[in-house]
């Protein structure tokens, strides 16, 4: 479990100026139905996504102590976003960053169910009051993400 400041703080230690309320819990999003199956179970992949002031970064978290690694593994500069596409596929969100050389496909879960899924237990925190970070953000960051690449 993150706290929304932990984030910001390894975003800050990595060298970046996060924007605040511009995080969610995301993973790779999966190709075909065995594929979306396998991913269900599989929680070792599970990253925050957080806008940045110039860039995208994912954070990932530790699959044994559900806490996030002081790492960055992935960083777009937001120069390099071509389009961000959004599609519902079922209980998730796909979002798709096409950059101009690659396209990063990413699913992450829908607020309404986010109290009873993981992203819920991996952003919900207790201390000032319980909160969910993931699903008090997740429209706001959808929608800025969307508007990434327009202006080109």
């Amino acid at each position: 479990m993150a706290r929304e400041e932990k984030v910001w703080a390894y975003a800050q230690d990595a060298g970046y100026t996060p924007l605040e309320g511009q995080c969610i819990i995301v993973k790779p999003a999966p190709g075909d139905l065995s594929d979306k199956v396998l991913q269900f179970f599989n929680l070792s992949d599970l990253c925050v996504l957080q806008m940045c002031e110039s860039c995208l970064i994912l954070l990932p978290f530790d699959p044994t102590w559900a806490t996030l690694r002081d790492e960055t593994t992935l960083v777009i500069p937001y120069e390099d976003i071509e389009s961000v596409n959004e599609t519902s596929d079922l209980l998730n969100v796909v979002i798709e960053i096409k950059t101009k050389t690659d396209v990063i496909r990413l699913t992450t879960q829908q607020k309404e169910l986010s109290d009873w899924r993981m992203s819920g237990a991996y952003a919900t925190q207790i201390i000032g009051g319980i909160k969910n970070w993931h699903k008090e953000n997740v429209d706001a960051t959808l929608e800025a993400l969307s508007k990434l690449g327009q202006s080109l």
